[in-house]
């Protein structure tokens, strides 16, 4: 798989530098596209190196407004999963150019925040984790009939089914009061899940943040530039830079 990326560096780079792999759609679009590449701005002016990539079956030549169900009707017809494919380039490039020892976060939008979900389940290390409206499956975008709702990817692409990995995750989710593109009670749904799970370990003080605000935008799928602002502000906190 040929990987598209892009980095934006910040103005004083080091030898530990603080690194957030950001997703939207397309790597020219979270660094360069407004307001999606505002996450990154705001990141960049905390003196943060930000990179991202081009999803699977997503480029800036084709509209990303069908991208996931691009995703599940490949999965369908060719009977394979393109996503962990995709997550492993990606893990392998963080390792192959990124210091080990340097802070690292993963950060994403909608079907991006799903992904970066899914990366830090892949590299099995729990990151802090900045989901924007996430996207929490890939049950809305799958073809309805009773043979491929029973298909195997659909049960693993549900982040409320890592739960067990996730609750050990700082993580800043926000998403819009009336969401009905992803879903706002699916989002509210996972971290009760999470919080659930630590407070059988008796833990105290979760850095699990639930943020709802006012629905904005087609579907009240949109993010208003606080929300990323604020996201920024947190990630940067959990990478102490």
């Amino acid at each position: 798989m040929m990987l598209n990326h892009s980095i934006l560096q910040p103005s004083r780079i080091h030898d530990s530098q603080p690194t957030v792999v950001f997703f939207t759609t397309t790597a020219k679009e979270a660094l360069e596209t407004p307001p999606l590449c505002h996450p990154a701005i705001f990141l960049n002016a905390k003196n943060i190196r930000v990179v991202s990539f081009d999803l699977p079956l997503h480029s800036d030549e084709i509209s990303s407004f069908d991208g996931v169900k691009r995703w599940t009707m490949e999965m369908v017809e060719k009977n394979s999963d393109l996503i962990a494919p995709f997550l492993k380039e990606v893990s392998s490039w963080i390792d192959q150019h990124l210091d080990p020892k340097a802070p690292l976060g993963f950060m994403g939008i909608s079907r991006g925040a799903f992904i970066a979900a899914f990366l830090a389940l892949e590299r099995n290390t729990p990151v802090p984790l900045v989901l924007f409206s996430p996207l929490q499956d890939l049950d809305n975008s799958w073809p309805r009939d009773e043979a491929q709702l029973s298909f195997p990817f659909l049960d693993f692409y549900r982040l409320s089914n890592h739960a067990t990995f996730f609750k050990d995750c700082p993580i800043y989710l926000s998403i819009g009061n009336h969401d009905e593109r992803v879903s706002t009670t699916k989002s509210v749904s996972l971290v009760q899940k999470l919080l659930h799970l630590k407070t059988q370990e008796q833990k105290r003080n979760i850095p699990i943040e639930l943020h709802v605000f006012p629905s904005i935008g087609m579907y009240g799928h949109g993010t208003p530039d606080r929300i990323f602002e604020e996201g920024a502000k947190w990630m940067s906190e959990q990478l102490k830079t």
